[in-house]
């Protein structure tokens, strides 16, 4: 295995993990659901679902240009943060 197949199965981890975290907030957050936040969800709903096209994606296609475009790992992050914030005022 070359240093890139090792680098690019760590991401496929790395956002595997984070992708079910997100699903996983996501479900909270539609149990919780209130009217005034389904905007947000559905916002939310639609990134992460860009998020995992980036993951098939990178799992097809083992690339440096593939592992590029998936972008940093910040952006996953950010989104999980968005809908922990969300389950919070939901639940408040």
């Amino acid at each position: 295995m070359t240093k890139l197949d090792d680098l690019v199965d760590r991401h496929i981890k790395e956002y595997n993990s984070r992708l079910k975290h997100i699903d996983e907030l996501a479900k909270q957050a539609a149990a919780l659901e209130e009217e005034s936040h389904l905007a947000e969800l559905a916002e939310l709903k639609s990134e992460r679902n860009k998020l995992a096209d980036y993951l098939k994606e990178l799992e097809q296609n083992r690339s440096e240009k593939t592992l590029e475009m998936t972008g940093p790992m910040y952006i996953w992050d950010v989104i999980a943060q968005r809908l922990e914030k969300l389950v919070e005022k939901i639940i408040k």
